[in-house]
């Protein structure tokens, strides 16, 4: 029985299914600096000149990034139906096939029809919105409420490693003679196919069908949970209710603007470290990967000190690690406009970083505790305002920065960021709970005093 911690091998396996389809969307982000090298693949323009095949136009880049984002935001919600309805297990298996398959078909849609090659991407778009709200079902069903921190954070992080992975990969591939470009995309395909079906051998929807899960594991993932919590499946998703809930609201909020001003953050720093602090090429991506890497051991201490600390409430958990996500990180921000140091804006941008990845154990905390069985309706929400932030941080600083030397442009950026995530947790202070809604109770239940503990007959701690 894995001595009672079969829940924490599928969380790893997960991870590995959901970093696989966003690997697949961002190999091409490498590949176009190799795609390019082949002098002798040419197409012949409308007006009778020759280019290299995939000598991308500005406006041609952005429509094969921007598919993989439309996409998602037209998936996100009908999939998420589709997964409250039937469970995660075959949808996500089926989706993780078709980002594979597409994947693999990409060097000959790039090479075959443009517009093949966009629907393709709109496709892995698709694949990707799965991906959340699979986090949310394995939330629901594996994670106790204990370990609700834990859950989050450690599969939310598939993006980065994602990159950490892909990039290294794509470059060998670009740069062995005897493969290349093409082959990043093959042996992304193969290996998501063999991680997905590992997953769908290895997952199950419901905890108590598992043969693996013994009787005190499957005590401890339930430790008072309600019974229509342990049968979501069975139960309608109350989305209006979820919708109007303000809580539930207050936590989107708060994802909109961590992610919005961490997709500024991260996306930018290469630029702004290059033009505005004047660092050379090669600095500045040792300097980028630095501020990437340094929130990893810090992600990992907030979720498990979230799950682990006793000394206080849930609520004012957090409350606690809020003030790390959205005060101490606004104030972070909004220094970097007034630092004239630039090794120090360096230092900044790292606890930008740092203090943001205690999200876990605060608005993505609450929203599972109110939600609870309907928690993968609420995260797959918040996967939809992170495909929004994808349009709206280039879109502000399209607004506010004239040049990429336009310090005043970015001091407003960061001013203003600073300043509304520090607002934002004074509205979430207000409306934070570790107390389910009630669209999370049936009938029966809403007539019982409010503070009576629902709990499973077990003695497991």
């Amino acid at each position: 029985m894995l001595f009672n911690r079969f829940r924490f091998l599928l969380c790893i396996i997960s991870f590995f299914a959901l970093a696989s389809i966003y690997s697949n969307q961002i190999i091409i982000n490498f590949t176009f600096i190799c795609m390019t090298k082949d002098a002798n693949d040419t197409i012949t323009m409308s007006d009778g000149s020759l280019r290299q095949r995939f000598n991308y136009s500005t406006t041609e880049k952005s429509m094969i990034l921007s598919s993989i984002a439309i996409g998602t935001m037209l998936a996100t919600f009908p999939i998420t139906h589709l997964f409250a309805k039937v469970g995660a297990r075959h949808p996500f298996y089926l989706f993780g096939l078709l980002s594979c398959a597409v994947t693999a078909l990409i060097p000959w849609a790039a090479r075959t029809n443009f517009w093949l090659l966009l629907l393709f991407r709109f496709l892995q778009g698709i694949s990707y919105a799965s991906d959340f709200t699979t986090i949310g079902k394995i939330c629901v069903e594996w994670a106790p409420l204990k370990e609700i921190s834990f859950f989050i954070g450690f599969l939310t992080v598939f993006n980065f490693w994602s990159s950490v992975i892909t990039n290294p990969l794509s470059a060998w591939f670009c740069e062995n003679d005897s493969f290349g470009w093409e082959w990043s995309f093959y042996a992304h395909a193969l290996g998501g196919a063999i991680i997905f079906t590992i997953w769908w051998l290895t997952y199950r929807d419901d905890p108590r069908h598992h043969r693996a899960v013994s009787e005190k594991e499957l005590c401890r993932i339930h430790k008072n949970k309600s019974a229509d919590h342990k049968d979501a499946k069975k139960r309608d998703v109350p989305y209006w209710e979820i919708i109007k809930n303000k809580t539930i609201i207050v936590c989107w909020i708060s994802a909109f603007l961590d992610i919005t001003s961490t997709i500024l953050l991260i996306t930018y720093a290469p630029i702004y470290f290059n033009k505005v602090l004047k660092f050379d090429v090669a600095t500045t991506g040792i300097l980028v990967s630095v501020v990437s890497f340094s929130q990893l051991p810090f992600k990992t201490a907030f979720c498990i000190t979230s799950d682990r600390m006793n000394c206080m409430s849930e609520r004012w958990k957090m409350l606690f690690y809020n003030i790390f996500a959205f005060v101490l990180c606004g104030i972070f921000y909004a220094a970097i406009a007034i630092t004239p140091c630039r090794e120090m804006i360096v230092v900044l941008f790292c606890l930008v970083a740092i203090t943001s990845s205690a999200n876990c154990g605060s608005f993505y905390k609450c929203a599972n505790f109110v939600a609870r069985q309907h928690a993968h309706f609420v995260i797959s929400a918040i996967q939809f305002s992170k495909c929004v932030s994808l349009f709206a941080a280039p879109a502000i600083v399209a607004v506010l920065v004239d040049h990429d030397e336009d310090t005043k442009g970015w001091n407003m950026i960061f001013i203003g960021f600073g300043a509304l995530l520090v607002m934002a947790h004074f509205v979430f202070w207000a409306v934070a709970t570790e107390e389910p809604a009630e669209f999370t109770k049936s009938r029966s239940e809403t007539h019982r005093d409010k503070k009576e503990p629902i709990t499973v007959p077990c003695n497991v701690v």
